[in-house]
């Protein structure tokens, strides 16, 4: 039978694949932030790091939920080594190109936290931005 994994073994393998695929922060600073953003408890970087790494065992469940939402799988994920396996095999089948869906995804997340003023602005960029595009990919070669 095969050694069931750690906590911090699980919650290593979701930051280094789902970070691998482009698709969760980079840092231990940047997944506190954006668990915050999301509406859940304030998880220092220090605290994260020491869970991932195991220095920290058995997290409350509200520190479990909001690990689980940061890297959009089932809580069930840090507890029950089928959900585990299979999600970690779903990972691993995931193409870098399916990020830019979850960056899109992210983005809109992030969006959500800009005042009525501020989410025009990024439109009116993303605007801006997809016209240029546009006009370089209509652009002819000049021979």
């Amino acid at each position: 039978m095969a050694r069931q994994r750690t906590f911090a073994e699980k919650l290593s393998t979701l930051i280094d694949t789902v970070r691998a695929n482009g698709s969760a922060p980079h840092s231990y600073r940047e997944m506190s932030s954006a668990i915050e953003r999301a509406g859940g408890p304030a998880m220092s970087p220090a605290y994260i790091q020491q869970l991932a790494t195991g220095k920290r065992i058995n997290p409350k469940i509200h520190y479990v939920e909001a690990l689980a939402k940061l890297f959009a799988v089932p809580v069930a994920y840090f507890f029950d080594d089928a959900v585990t396996s299979a999600v970690d095999a779903s990972l691993a089948e995931r193409k870098p190109e399916a990020a830019g869906s979850d960056e899109a995804k992210l983005m809109a997340m992030r969006a959500q936290e800009l005042s009525p003023e501020g989410r025009r602005q990024v439109m009116d960029l993303l605007d801006l931005v997809e016209r240029y595009e546009q006009a370089e990919r209509n652009q002819t070669p000049r021979s």
